[in-house]
């Protein structure tokens, strides 16, 4: 695999731009194409459910554009031997960037709430190669080669990476002045809390309310969007810090602020879906555990 997409990168940053596009619409295309139906079904229900149309068949479009927006963002990211920060920032409209300065220059650790819409990996980039002391949370992949693979590229564009497993990691990282960057919108399982996302309770992520409370870190929320071909305009929101350091909290205070700030991350995530519903990765089964969780409880309410 390594082997593989070493070559695929190599041949992809030496043909032109005009190629460079038409192959990821056709690698798009060609992953839809492999899709099972139910994983079909499943995102066209949750596009519904969520109310972002009422027609199935709109419902469907957004479901196969949210997927086959993967075939160009893979060769964009395979393209990163030939970018330099200044192509880089050619590619970028940044809205909100001021937020980013001040925080660099308080020296202050944050926390980055980030989500799998729009081309999240050149988001890490973007941030990382405008100096920005950026680490990416990861999951560690299956596959050792691939691992490898998309790790190398991350650090060809000066991000440095850690897994979900090094909490004392990001601890000293945070303490250190870095900004730990966590995907929060996929069903973390019932590690998660219960609030809403569209209307629905949802169990959500709380991983970026606990890492602020550590020290009344601030949490910055980013989002990226391709507003045209290979051009991508960064949002960076106002931050949120949510806790405050001037006295001790019961545990009741830090969950109503835990449960509190969840929600508003959410919200955020929310909003901007609703804006790019295409952006996002609707094949997720979002509310999965969510549903066992339900389904849970009401077998407990049944018994009792």
């Amino acid at each position: 695999m390594y082997t593989f997409m070493k070559c695929l990168s190599w041949i992809i940053c030496h043909i032109p731009e005009g190629c460079r596009r038409a192959l990821g619409t056709f690698l798009g295309a060609f992953f839809w194409t492999f899709v099972p139906k139910k994983r079909k079904v499943l995102a066209q229900q949750q596009i519904l459910d969520c109310g972002l149309t009422e027609d199935p068949d709109k419902a469907m479009a957004i479901a196969r554009a949210s997927t086959v927006r993967f075939g160009p963002m893979i060769v964009e990211v395979l393209s990163y031997p030939r970018y330099t920060k200044e192509l880089l920032d050619e590619k970028i409209t940044w809205h909100g960037k001021e937020y980013l300065d001040e925080l660099k220059a308080s020296g202050e650790g944050a926390v980055f709430m980030a989500s799998h819409a729009g081309n999240w990996e050149l988001l890490g980039a973007v941030l990382a190669m405008n100096g920005y002391p950026l680490i990416s949370v990861a999951q560690e992949q299956n596959s050792k080669s691939a691992d490898a693979f998309i790790n190398e590229y991350r650090a060809m564009m000066k991000q440095h990476v850690t897994y979900k497993t090094g909490i004392r990691d990001m601890v000293r990282f945070l303490r250190e002045g870095h900004y730990i960057g966590l995907l929060m919108d996929q069903d973390p399982g019932y590690a998660g809390i219960m609030v809403k996302l569209f209307g629905m309770d949802t169990l959500t992520a709380d991983g970026p309310a606990k890492m602020a409370g550590l020290a009344n870190y601030p949490i910055v929320s980013t989002f990226i969007h391709e507003d045209r071909p290979y051009h991508h305009v960064v949002e960076v929101l106002p931050p949120i810090k949510p806790y405050t350091a001037d006295h001790k909290l019961s545990k009741e205070e830090k969950d109503r602020i835990m449960y509190e700030t969840t929600q508003e991350l959410n919200d955020r995530l929310e909003a901007h879906i609703r804006k790019y519903p295409e952006d996002w990765f609707w094949l997720h089964n979002r509310w999965k555990w969510t549903k066992r969780y339900k389904d849970k409880q009401a077998e407990k309410g049944t018994v009792s």
